[in-house]
């Protein structure tokens, strides 16, 4: 049997709200609720403690009415497990790889630069400008000045870019192509072609020169360098490949219409290649 009395309510709902429980639990009014009640089913005003029905599901009446907001995250539960990704411009330590990648530009761009300077002023011992475009006619290229000073040009302009670590992906292309026309050029000569030799100058420095540049290609500048902020200093594969196949296809529409010969292909006119 229970009691209707106001002090027992009074008393209930102050050991109610004495407990530890988790939900800052509402009050409502109506009727069956507070002093006043019992047998003869009278009203009240007095606040009693309510909860949810059993089995509920939708709290949003009874956060209105002041209790838990549902719609706030618990501290407890099933968390997120995704990660943010990292900004693309965010490059996490690489040790002296930097360090590695600059000596390795400094290198390939100061030599190629002077190549270039060689072609085009005849410094450092070079055949200048006129020697040039003599070497290119007696290969079989028409226009051969033209072509003389765009490749002198290419290689002074190109090197000086590697070394700043400028615009990397093209001024390695670039100068990747005039390797490639270059060992084109040695292919179809008179002379046998040693790739290793200690009297005369074989296919080595320019296989070298051709692994060097493809390394900047597809690894980028390094920190380094003008453009490290750029996407292709740290995430060159796509660059790479593009301007790769810019500079194939260039470097062979130049040899096709202003040489027309095929280095690839053994002829009697053309220069072995031997191993040493």
């Amino acid at each position: 049997m229970t009691s209707s009395k106001r002090g027992d309510d009074d008393a209930r709902t102050e050991i109610i709200h004495d407990v530890d429980y988790p939900l800052d639990v509402p009050s409502t009014k109506g009727p069956g609720a507070g002093a006043g009640t019992g047998a003869s089913g009278g009203t009240g005003d007095t606040a009693t403690t309510a909860f949810p029905a059993a089995g509920r599901t939708d709290y949003s009446q009874f956060s209105e009415s002041g209790g838990y907001d549902m719609s706030a995250p618990l501290p407890f539960g099933e968390q997120p497990t995704t990660i943010a990704p990292a900004r693309r411009d965010d490059i996490g330590r690489r040790g002296t790889i930097d360090l590695g990648l600059f000596v390795l530009r400094l290198a390939v761009g100061v030599l190629l630069a002077m190549r270039g300077l060689q072609k085009l002023a005849g410094l450092f011992g070079g055949p200048g400008i006129d020697g040039f475009t003599q070497t290119l006619a007696d290969s079989g290229f028409d226009m051969a000045r033209a072509l003389a000073i765009a490749g002198g040009t290419v290689e002074l302009v190109a090197g000086v870019m590697l070394v700043v670590g400028l615009a990397t992906p093209i001024a390695a292309a670039g100068l990747l192509g005039m390797i490639g026309l270059g060992i084109a050029v040695r292919l179809t000569g008179a002379d046998p072609i040693p790739v290793l030799s200690d009297t005369s100058r074989g296919l080595e420095p320019s296989i070298l020169y051709a692994a060097a540049l493809l390394t900047l290609l597809f690894t980028g500048p390094g920190r380094w360098a003008a453009d490290r902020k750029w996407g292709w200093s740290h995430r060159p594969r796509f660059s790479g490949i593009v301007w790769l196949v810019i500079v194939v296809v260039l470097a062979g529409l130049v040899w096709y219409f202003l040489n027309g010969t095929n280095p690839l292909t053994s002829s009697a006119d053309s220069a072995p290649v031997t191993a040493g």
